[in-house]
């Protein structure tokens, strides 16, 4: 599950972000490149994040598809003009990761990024993530169960009582990531757009890399972050994953001459506490999120495990694992199970998990085999009990239509930068973005050294903007990933 919602918009306030909130005058907002064809009526507006005014409409489709008839969905569309545009390079459409997350709620992280500076970026809420249309359920977890937060958000008691609560209001087997892809293109056609380009992480790489399929002659390029592609049956190996990412931490750390001073045990330390946890729970204590106070939880095998996954997702959270477990091995618990409180909370508190469950269970849980469990978890940190508990959440949930060759091999044409974090516990040191490179022969993967899910830096942003820019992955100067440096290990008080 990686809903990082929070997590970006924490770096909205960014000093960049103030510069360019600084040049951004009213004025823009007249240099919109939506051509005038366009049947979607566009308003001045704010949104949550953006301190000046961007243009909003509301453009409504059938919640049945095939039927043409029936309920309607309003998708809220959220256009954020570029300050220095160039209308023949065409638009940037931004897929939202998730599943659950809605991308107009992101134009705060879009600004932030850098990618308005030349390009008129839109926004187009996913169905099932906007006003109107929301698939969304009380959460099983929240600041009253600080522990909650520590044992993954899957459960099928909630599961049946979510898909209860919504099948009163929504028919949820029309909310698939086929539907989403015909809306976009909807939308892109009744705004007048011929081609556009795409601009995608984590679980909005595997909306894209639909699209491109569906409507190749749509896109004309795409960048493509932390691939999740057909092939990876989301959460099948995430632990694999995991462990993959916690052994290149480890190495990294025992290369590093600061960090292998303090931490020379760090491999056997970790095998230690894992054991300890494993035994028994341990009782330890957080400070609550909001009022400050100490509340005592138990940090069980699961929470161990799955607060290192979710750690790991970013830089620099991950390079603090090494000092944690130091902290454990001396008998406190607490830093270690406040990092983890910290970093589950911002995941598991977002995103709308009503189509959540409609797109993993019926695009990726549904094609697990029991059998195949054991053999693709074990020897991980982690465990099966993460792949165990989604299978069980997705047993009764409504089931969608997917074309009959959706799973079949393809390949895409466009010009594309398909971006792997070398230490990302979703990606298998970039696994997946092998995967994909090897049926997009215009694609060029990158590996950001020592990143995490979803990693954006200068680099990476400089290589993007000059994709969008030029069209085309051909004389592509991906040179400045050579010369990142990894981010430092927290190391204890001198």
């Amino acid at each position: 599950m990686s809903f990082v919602r929070k997590l970006a918009l924490t770096a909205i306030a960014s000093a960049s972000a103030a510069l360019f909130f600084a040049a951004f005058t009213a004025e823009n907002l007249a240099t919109s490149t939506a051509p005038e064809s366009s049947r979607v009526t566009l308003k001045p507006c704010h949104v949550e994040g953006v301190k000046h005014e961007v243009r909003c409409g509301v453009y409504e489709i059938f919640e049945n598809r095939k039927a043409r008839k029936g309920r309607m969905l309003p998708l809220k569309i959220v256009v954020i003009p570029a300050k220095h545009p160039h209308p023949e390079d065409g638009p940037i459409f931004y897929m939202a990761g998730g599943p659950g997350e809605a991308a107009t709620e992101l134009a705060g992280l879009v600004i932030e990024s850098g990618d308005t500076e030349e390009h008129e970026v839109v926004l187009v809420d996913e169905r099932g993530t906007g006003e109107g249309h929301r698939l969304d359920c009380p959460s099983r977890v929240s600041d009253d169960n600080l522990e909650g937060y520590l044992n993954g958000p899957f459960d099928p008691a909630a599961a049946r009582a979510c898909r209860d609560e919504l099948q009163r209001k929504f028919d949820l087997t029309q909310y698939s990531t086929p539907n989403f892809v015909e809306d976009i293109n909807e939308v892109r056609g009744a705004m007048g757009y011929e081609r556009i380009n795409l601009s995608a992480g984590s679980f909005g790489t595997y909306a894209a890399l639909v699209y491109m399929r569906r409507h190749p002659d749509q896109v004309r390029t795409a960048y493509l972050s932390s691939l999740v592609p057909l092939s990876n049956r989301v959460p099948l190996y995430h632990a694999e994953a995991a462990q993959l990412a916690l052994d290149e931490l480890f190495k990294e750390c025992v290369e590093d001459p600061s960090c292998h001073a303090a931490y020379p045990r760090v491999r056997e330390n970790f095998a230690t506490l894992l054991k300890k946890v494993r035994e028994a729970p341990i009782l330890t204590s957080v400070r609550h999120p909001v009022t400050g106070a100490r509340s005592e939880i138990h940090l069980t095998a699961r929470a161990f495990g799955d607060a290192l996954r979710v750690m790991m997702y970013h830089n620099p959270g991950a390079h603090e694992i090494p000092f944690l477990i130091e902290q454990a091995m001396a008998g406190d618990f607490s830093p270690f199970a406040e990092a983890a409180l910290r970093a589950n909370r911002d995941i598991y508190s977002g995103g709308n998990m009503g189509l959540h469950y409609a797109i993993t269970c019926n695009e990726f849980v549904s094609r697990i085999r029991p059998e195949e469990v054991e053999p693709a978890t074990n020897g991980s940190f982690l465990g099966s009990w993460r792949v165990r508990d989604q299978m069980a959440a997705c047993r009764n949930w409504p089931k969608t239509e997917l074309p009959n060759d959706y799973f079949e091999p393809f390949r895409l044409d466009a010009p594309a930068v398909l971006v792997s974090g070398e230490a990302d516990a979703t990606g298998s040191r970039g696994r997946w973005g092998k995967e994909v490179a090897s049926f997009m022969p215009n694609a060029v993967h990158v590996i950001v050294p020592g990143g995490g899910h979803t990693p954006d830096n200068d680099c990476t942003r400089r290589i993007r903007h000059a994709l969008f820019r030029s069209g085309t992955t051909k004389d592509l100067d991906t040179s400045c990933m050579a010369k990142l440096q990894r981010p430092a290990f927290k190391l204890p008080p001198q």
